[in-house]
């Protein structure tokens, strides 16, 4: 069995695709996916990083975490985990259930919807997710299980294989005034549980353009990990000294 990943959207925070199986030729539509965003492998990011486009096997995985959660929830069909093998710089990389890029590390999530990602949903967001699963699932876990070999292919229909082309150059000015950068505690904000909150936090996403509430959350992330990129900075999502200074003294919003 040969089945064949499209991926044709990818964003800040995920990628759409789409899951094809095209065994002898022939291409039948099974179903939406969703992944994390791309990155270089140069830049992975743990559990934020889809993995690179290639050609892969499948197998099944019989323990793990999943593969007990699903032995109980889809216990008259589960054979084991579709495992996607021999990943360069990834491993337990799974097909499985979820709605957003917080539901999965790498692994592709399957859907009977699909939102757009680009201003809809940054997220990513794939709707009916069991029922693509009861379906589309069966037939590849059984031509596993029969001996049969299962391949799955990844091709990146987003042309994002060059890095410029999904992150924003340096403005050509490059112009930083670091005489006009407000004081700063040294403090550094990040996304947790529960949320960071402070004056400053409110004071630079008002400096970037955001909307101003104090919270360190997910959109603060995405900003900073923005800017960070652009100014050649450690592209973590944290709010620190040097982020706090480039973001003040660039000509850059």
């Amino acid at each position: 069995m040969e089945l064949e990943v499209l991926r044709f959207s990818s964003q800040v925070d995920s990628t759409n695709g789409l899951l094809f199986d095209i065994t002898g030729g022939k291409r039948s539509f099974l179903c939406y996916t969703l992944e994390d965003e791309y990155r270089p492998m140069s830049e992975k990011v743990m559990g934020e990083t889809r993995i690179p486009a290639g050609r892969y096997k499948c197998t099944l995985r019989t323990e793990g975490g999943f593969h007990a959660k699903y032995t109980k929830k889809y216990k008259d069909m589960h054979k084991g985990m579709i495992w996607v093998r021999d990943i360069p710089n990834f491993e337990w990389v799974l097909f499985h259930t979820g709605n957003t890029d917080e539901s999965t590390a790498g692994c592709l999530i399957f859907g009977d919807t699909q939102q757009q990602n680009i201003t809809l949903s940054k997220d990513g967001f794939v709707g009916s997710s069991v029922n693509a699963y009861k379906r589309v699932y069966p037939p590849i876990a059984e031509a596993i299980e029969s001996g049969e070999e299962v391949w799955v292919t990844y091709v990146d229909y987003d042309y994002i294989e060059n890095k410029e082309e999904i992150v924003p150059e340096m403005p050509e000015t490059k112009v930083f005034d670091f005489s006009k950068v407000p004081e700063y505690s040294g403090k550094e904000y990040k996304l947790q549980s529960p949320m960071m909150n402070s004056d400053e936090v409110k004071q630079w996403q008002k400096e970037v353009g955001l909307d101003a509430d104090g919270w360190y959350g997910k959109g603060s992330k995405v900003k900073a990990i923005e800017l960070q990129k652009i100014y050649g900075l450690e592209a973590n999502g944290i709010l620190d000294t040097e982020l706090w200074k480039f973001s003040f003294a660039g000509d850059y919003k």
